[in-house]
């Protein structure tokens, strides 16, 4: 005779209690510590994990037909891979995905808009900053492609712990008889819409010339992200990378050059990545979480 519902119900409670407390215990210890990492970001940037975020509806140009386009713009969408998109009903930060960390640059008419926001955000901190560094004799331009390949090894290696943790290259680097700085001038990008571009923040004396940062930034149609930005150890109290940022966004929105015309937004990595130093970076300059869409009919 078979054991009735009730007395089956019964006897699995424990088992089912059991499960319950194993599976709040793993979201306590897991996910609990990223739900409310996350939820203090999306709060100081004026926003909830549960409101719906706006969508940067992307178009890179993939059938433009240039060489470039070919390499950057599956560079650009394996980027963008891990970020988040929006659902067919849903427009809230997925639980597990990041989120685009994006200045729309379209919303703003020139460069002055964007540094006054930046002061207001920071009570003229950055703005101070990058003018001590100017004081300083530091400036920052263009640069070619492997121009400094040494310069940026050393630079590299010049902190063991950054944004993101501990940096290996500090522990290990050293002088490298492979590299060498050319300093060879910039080339213009073959495509004004799919393009690497190089920047260097240099530190100028009478005698010489030395870079204490450097970025690459990476066009695909509408859309810039940053690639790579770092600054040496020892010039980053002297305000360094906030020059080298100033400038690369006066040139992206002072739009005089046409490498820059038709450019809507810059991204710079996800909400979530990075320690403090970075988010607070990121936030003062004005990023915002945004969900990533790509425009299907232009790509």
């Amino acid at each position: 005779m078979g054991i009735p519902f009730l007395a089956r119900l019964t006897a699995l409670q424990p088992v089912r209690r059991a499960g319950r407390v194993v599976k709040t215990t793993w979201k306590r210890l897991f996910f609990g510590p990223l739900h409310a990492h996350r939820k203090a970001r999306f709060s100081a940037l004026g926003t909830t994990l549960t409101a719906d975020l706006p969508v940067a509806a992307l178009q890179l140009d993939s059938g433009c037909g240039c060489k470039a386009c070919r390499n950057f713009v599956p560079l650009t969408q394996a980027e963008f891979r891990s970020y988040a998109r929006p659902g067919r009903k849903r427009r809230q930060a997925p639980a597990f995905a990041e989120t685009a960390a994006i200045i729309e640059l379209s919303e703003f008419a020139g460069f002055e808009p964007w540094r006054i926001g930046v002061s207001q955000r920071t009570s003229g901190k950055y703005h101070r900053a990058a003018n001590k560094a100017r004081r300083l004799g530091y400036s920052a331009r263009v640069i070619g492609k492997d121009s400094y390949a040494r310069s940026v090894y050393r630079l590299t290696g010049s902190k063991l712990r950054r944004s993101k943790g501990l940096f290996v290259w500090a522990a290990i680097a050293g002088p490298r008889a492979d590299l060498v700085d050319t300093k060879a001038p910039p080339l213009s990008p073959g495509c004004p819409r799919h393009w690497r571009v190089c920047w260097g923040g240099f530190s100028t004396t009478e005698t010489s010339e030395t870079l204490a940062a450097f970025a690459i930034l990476i066009r695909a149609g509408d859309t810039v992200w940053v690639q790579r930005l770092i600054g040496h150890g020892a010039a980053l109290s002297d305000g360094v990378t906030k020059l080298l940022i100033f400038d690369i966004m006066q040139w992206l929105l002072d739009r005089t050059d046409p490498n820059t015309h038709g450019i809507a937004r810059l991204v710079h990595g996800s909400v979530e990545e990075g320690g403090a130093g970075l988010y607070d970076w990121k936030r003062y300059l004005g990023f915002r979480p945004m969900l990533l869409e790509f425009n299907r009919t232009a790509d």
